[in-house]
């Protein structure tokens, strides 16, 4: 499955952080905050694009010779979803000081469920 862009790959944040200058403070927090919603909205749109995508595993699943491929698939799955949570953490907390006051809708970074 192609994973799309990350929006908080170190090098679009870099890329996103060039960008502000020269705005004023407060466009700039309206930026970050912004900028933080729409990672989270890019998140939950993959995770219910993967999740449905788990009737076609649930096919391949029935023929034994795809068990070890549909394993790394899964594994490898769970690992970009678990970093993409963290980078948005990590992110909350980087521009902490920027983004006092504001809430995220962080509990909507929930794990890819399977079954």
């Amino acid at each position: 499955m192609a994973r799309k862009a990350d929006s908080l790959a170190p090098d679009k944040m870099q890329l996103f952080v060039a960008s502000l200058a020269g705005l004023a403070p407060a466009e700039i927090n309206k930026a970050k905050v912004l900028y933080i919603r729409n990672a989270i909205d890019e998140y939950e749109a993959e995770l219910l694009s993967t999740q449905a995508s788990k009737w076609m595993f649930l096919l391949f699943a029935l023929v034994p010779l795809f068990w070890p491929f549909l394993y790394v698939a899964k594994k490898s799955m769970d690992a970009h979803f678990e970093m993409a949570r963290r980078r948005v953490h990590n992110a909350i907390e980087v521009w902490g000081d920027d983004l006092r006051g504001h809430h995220f809708p962080v509990e909507r970074l929930v794990p890819l469920k399977w079954w």
